[in-house]
């Protein structure tokens, strides 16, 4: 069942009003919020992406460091202590 989360994208510093389309957990799509009193139905083309930053294979999630010599790609994960 899909639900809609009315919240504020944080992409940047404008904090635009959006409206997220949810689905078993997972974010489907990002839609404006028309009713958002500063940006009034508009986002940025960052902001309707954001679904595919959330879910990208390469995406970061937890920390690394370099294990290798520079330019060389060779991480290793470290705590986030």
């Amino acid at each position: 069942m899909e639900r809609i989360v009315r919240t504020v994208c944080q992409g940047c510093h404008s904090e635009c009003g959006v409206l997220v389309h949810v689905d078993e957990g997972k974010v489907t799509k990002i839609k404006p919020d028309p009713n958002h009193p500063s940006s009034r139905g508009f986002i940025c083309v960052k902001g309707i992406n954001y679904a595919h930053f959330i879910y990208h294979p390469d995406r970061l999630k937890y920390p690394l460091r370099r294990a290798g010599g520079k330019g060389v790609g060779k991480w290793e994960r470290i705590s986030w202590d």
